[in-house]
């Protein structure tokens, strides 16, 4: 690498330009809240109102959903920090994951399941990563399944993920009778708590409708968020299969965390094509992984221009922010 080329990615990693994609994303946000963008009505519910319908209001829903943002990359530079995920402290990922997430203009301003997933989803990973090789910790375990099943309550999307974190469980081998126990009592703890005091009725429950992206007939209206979702796609599968040949190299707990992420992007990936009429609920988590995966190419890959990967990214999911807007 030639001494400009360094001196682009050292910029790219610094904490300024994080600030400002943080920044460009919330201006992007701004600007798509008063053309009118708005999402869909989610079709996750399963006992009780989907987040999509818990404020009518634009501008509220739209900053309650902005401190949503907020609240997922405090976590991502968290789970970083605290764990050494990625191996830096740069912070990049983060700003990244904000202008992925802009990129669809509808998810990053309209509260929805998606952030909401994304957030409680961190704070499993955070509690699965807290009990490596501590299995006796069922409580946390307890925690982690307890409030994935809260979310199952609101949208049938956390649901596979009660299997990913079950399989996590195994990754940081925590996995014995008790933690299996631990996870059961906290899958039906909610429904029981709510069933008792008389707050949910048992008989309203609904039974999702998938449908594979192929079979969806407002393709054509979604293309925009189809061409973002799947450029994500593509990108957090591609950089994820080139680091994979690094992280066969690092010690086994960081395979272990490493590993659990990897599994969290496939699924959330799988989902996306699967269930595409509730994509919405996926979109931001899919995000997350990604911005994850390219955070980690390029501490790994930073001396092999990385930083023209990052860019080209930025450049395109820029190209997609202004195409929702327009059409």
């Amino acid at each position: 690498m030639h001494r400009s080329e360094r001196r682009i990615s050292s910029v790219l990693r610094s904490r300024g330009i994080t600030w400002l994609m943080i920044a460009m994303s919330l201006l992007m946000g701004w600007i798509a809240l008063g053309r009118g963008v708005a999402m869909r009505p989610s079709a996750g519910a399963m006992w009780l109102p989907s987040a999509s319908q818990w404020i009518s209001d634009r501008m509220l829903s739209a900053a309650v959903n902005v401190l949503l943002v907020g609240g997922c990359c405090v976590l991502m530079a968290l789970v970083n920090k605290v764990y050494n995920l990625l191996r830096t402290v740069s912070l990049m990922f983060v700003g990244l994951f904000a202008i992925i997430l802009a990129a669809t203009p509808a998810l990053f301003i309209t509260l929805g399941s998606g952030l909401i997933l994304t957030l409680c989803t961190l704070l499993c990973v955070m509690l699965l990563y807290s009990i490596y090789q501590e299995p006796y910790r069922t409580r946390r375990v307890f925690l982690v399944f307890f409030i994935l099943a809260c979310g199952c309550l609101c949208d049938y999307a956390f649901v596979p993920y009660l299997a990913v974190f079950l399989v996590g469980c195994s990754q940081v081998r925590c996995l014995n009778l008790r933690t299996l126990l631990a996870a059961f009592i906290g899958i039906i703890t909610p429904v029981w708590i709510l069933w008792g005091v008389g707050l949910l009725d048992l008989s309203t429950f609904s039974m999702p409708q998938f449908s594979l992206i192929f079979k969806a007939g407002d393709v054509v209206d979604e293309l925009p968020t189809l061409v973002c979702v799947g450029i994500t796609l593509c990108a957090g599968m591609i950089i994820g299969c080139v680091n994979l040949m690094k992280i066969i190299a690092f010690n086994a707990r960081s395979r272990a965390f490493c590993g659990l992420l990897c599994m969290l992007g496939i699924v959330t990936g799988t989902l996306c094509i699967v269930d595409f009429n509730n994509i919405a609920a996926y979109a931001p988590l899919l995000d997350c992984c990604t911005a994850f995966q390219a955070g980690l190419f390029m501490r790994l890959y930073e001396h092999k221009r990385a930083y023209l990967v990052i860019l080209l990214l930025i450049i395109l999911y820029c190209g997609c922010y202004i195409w929702s807007i327009t059409v």
